[in-house]
């Protein structure tokens, strides 16, 4: 045997020694883990314990005590340098992970189960028209920006818009489902635009980062922990997510690698650094900082970790945006007074401004082909979304909404933003499709007339087409206005001391009928088409209103509550000859001519439902044209007065608000047939001026969007897809 095998001499403390002969051969090794256990059985039976067959003989010299007192310390020493050894040990990786907060836990389950969704959410109207060949649909429209463009060409025929085409689904989507007040925040879409990175805030200053596919679906947490993880953007090969974090005790860049989970601080240093951004290639990293005591935009190169300043001014330089070429650095500065948009070479020389505009700035992104940047401006209740061209020029807003939309991404094809709203009271995730004639209106088939923040609507065409009146409160109060058909020479015709509204022109087109309020009293009044000559028809204390010019131009329908309720009533255009055409104790209302002349379609609600009926103007004989037990509305003649479209209530999906859908009629209430039936609303239809189309706005999408189909509900066709409200449309002449 070894002499190293036959016998161990260990001391611990002052005079105790323990000798060992083992007869087993290779039962101790010095080098093992198990070297360390040799020492216990002696001291325990020093100590009192014993343990029988064990060769252990233990020499005592000194204080016994004192030498008890030593060998106690000695295993403490011992058990807990064991205890140290043998504990695991977490990567330096595993320390950087930390573990979720109850609230995170459970928040994940609530988001990972529910499924994105559209959003109908009516932004402010804006009037907008449909340009055709013939003709063109006037309609109030809570939409902007402009429609889809068309891609998939279909001819209406030669009645009506041929020049319109079917376009592709669109609209905002709702990307993420977290109720209120979880929050999330934008990150960047995948290279290949297949996912998306993002952040969720579940509790107070505790952000996680997320990856989602880009229709929302498959929602991934992939970073959870006590700290802010926000600000990602993708590396150009998809492999890695760059994000800030205060994982590190200050805010520092940060990359995750997405298959493996492992993080690589970029920077650290008591300064913070964000809003960090890849150059296309991947060679730099562009992001601001404080480092120089002053927020600046600064240039890394991962590969070295070297780093150099791109801006030095007093002023605050932020948010870094590096254009597809790698050539530019769009970013935005106050050092004008106010936050706009610059552009700098990618190594800070010919730094200029892009905007100069009166209100805030921020969040430039450019499109992948680098003709444009997308960014946001503050409006009056929030940011807005902005498009402009590389150089700045012709900057187009894209979102007029009650709340604000922030930090917009393009996705790689150009197809869709990304961005964060509010709208739902609390940050949310939405994708808005996009095409050119979105930031190019040039190539839009829509084209907008309006561009206030007022509510715009009741547009209805001139005679000839060439002018639209309509009803605007862009001065605090509705007010009738007056453009060309083109949206040029707007011109306001009612004034400020009055409400007025509901313009109807005249058969020649030289007069305009409409109410007006002053005093306290609504009247039907007329004016000339300029607005001059303004004239009361009707002067009573109860309410008069909706009124109709007659085929001829020489008498008036209107209804009014003089008798206390809505009755029918006509009178000679200079307002002579005041008589009463209805008298029951109903509700009659929305007075329509027949072409000739000789009768009034209206809606009275006398049988206890909404229903249609005609008066003759000269003797008063009334025919009742719908008695069923559903509810008509909205009666309109067809040019050659044969027929009667109509709105009618259907029952259907809905049981409290039913279905409404489009109907058509013979003049004598024979031959009822509904055109394009859903279970959902279809609302104010309209003849095209031959007859032979007709044009209503449905909810048959889940959302108000126009429809146009043959007078028999035939070839019905979407004209508008958009998650904005497509309302109240109409021919021109």
């Amino acid at each position: 045997m070894p002499s190293r095998c036959k016998g161990l001499l260990t001391s611990i403390g002052n005079g105790v020694s323990f000798s060992q002969s083992l007869d087993r051969p290779g039962f101790f090794n010095p080098h093992s883990p198990l070297s360390f256990f040799v020492p216990l059985p002696p001291l325990f039976t020093w100590l009192g314990f014993q343990f029988p067959g064990v060769p252990w003989t233990p020499h005592l010299g000194g204080s016994h005590m004192k030498t008890k007192i030593e060998c106690l310390l000695a295993l403490t020493v011992l058990l807990l340098a064991l205890f140290l050894i043998f504990l695991p040990q977490p990567s330096a990786y595993e320390k950087l992970k930390l573990e979720p907060r109850k609230e995170t836990k459970e928040a994940i389950k609530a988001e990972l189960v529910v499924e994105p969704g559209s959003l109908p959410i009516p932004p402010p109207s804006r009037r907008q028209i449909i340009d055709a060949d013939k003709g063109a649909v006037c309609l109030q429209c809570h939409r902007m920006p402009y429609p889809t463009a068309p891609q998939k060409p279909q001819a209406l025929g030669q009645a009506f818009l041929s020049s319109i085409q079917i376009t592709p689904p669109g609209g905002w989507q709702l990307l993420t489902a977290l109720p209120h007040p979880f929050s999330k925040r934008m990150g960047g879409l995948s290279p290949d635009g297949k996912r998306i990175a993002y952040s969720v805030s579940i509790v107070h200053n505790d952000w996680d980062l997320w990856i989602m596919d880009a229709d929302g679906r498959n929602r991934t947490p992939v970073l959870c922990g006590r700290t802010v993880d926000i600000a990602c953007d993708w590396s150009h090969d998809g492999r890695c997510i760059l994000f800030q974090s205060n994982r590190s005790g200050s805010t520092d860049l940060w990359l995750l690698e997405v298959s493996t989970g492992r993080l690589t601080p970029l920077t650290d240093d008591p300064g913070e650094e964000t809003q960090a951004r890849w150059s296309p290639d991947g060679s730099f990293i562009a992001f601001q900082s404080n480092a120089s005591g002053n927020q600046d935009i600064w240039r890394l190169n991962p590969q070295t970790g070297k780093r150099y300043q791109l801006t030095q001014h007093p002023g605050r330089d932020e948010s870094p945006a590096i254009s597809p070429a790698g050539d530019l650095i769009a970013f935005v500065s106050d050092r004008s007074g106010r936050k706009q948009i610059w552009l700098m070479d990618a190594d800070g020389n010919h730094q200029r401004p892009l905007t100069q505009g009166e209100m805030e700035e921020g969040w430039p992104a450019w499109s992948p082909d680098g003709s444009k940047i997308v960014f946001v401006r503050r409006g009056s209740q929030g940011f807005d979304l902005w498009v402009m061209n590389a150089d700045g020029s012709r900057p187009i807003r894209l979102t007029t909404y009650p709340d604000s939309e922030i930090d917009p991404r393009f996705s790689p094809d150009g197809r869709f933003l990304i961005f964060a709203s509010d709208l739902r009271g609390t940050w949310d995730l939405l994708r808005l499709h996009l095409d050119s004639s979105m930031i190019d209106p040039d190539k839009s088939p829509l084209k907008r007339l309006t561009d206030s923040e007022a509510r715009e609507v009741g547009a209805v065409f001139s005679p000839d087409g060439s002018k639209i009146a309509y009803n605007s409160d862009v001065n605090g109060h509705w007010s009738i206005w007056i453009m060309n058909q083109d949206g040029s020479g707007k011109r306001q015709l009612t004034g400020e001391e009055e409400d007025a509204g509901w313009p109807v022109f005249s058969p020649d087109g030289k007069k305009i009928l409409y109410w007006a309020a002053r005093g306290g009293n609504q009247d039907v009044w007329v004016m000339d088409v300029d607005g001059s000559n303004k004239r009361r028809l009707t002067d009573h204390p109860a309410l008069d209103g909706d009124g109709q010019w007659s085929p001829d131009g020489k008498r008036i329908a209107f209804v009014s509550e003089r008798t206390g309720k809505g009755d029918i009533y006509v009178i000679d255009a200079d307002g002579s000859n005041c008589k009463r055409l209805t008298f029951t104790d109903a509700h009659d209302w929305t007075p329509h001519w027949s072409p000739d002349g000789k009768k009034i379609a209206y809606v009275s609600n006398q049988t206890g439902n909404w229903e249609i009926w005609t008066v003759d103007p000269e003797t008063g004989e009334k025919q009742h044209l719908t008695p069923d037990s559903c509810g008509n509305f909205a009666p309109r003649w067809r040019a050659d007065g044969q027929k009667i479209l109509y709105t009618s209530w259907r029952g259907g999906e809905y049981t409290v608000v039913g279905s409404f859908d489009p109907m058509v009629m013979n003049a004598d209430g024979s031959g009822k047939s509904e055109i394009a039936p859903s279970p959902l609303f279809e609302m104010s239809p309209r003849w095209s001026p031959d007859g032979k189309r007709i044009v209503f706005w449905s909810w048959r999408t889940k959302n108000p969007e126009i429809f146009v189909a043959n007078a028999d509900g035939s070839d019905l066709i979407q004209i508008t897809d958009n998650l904005a409200y497509d309302v109240f449309p109409c021919f021109s002449p």
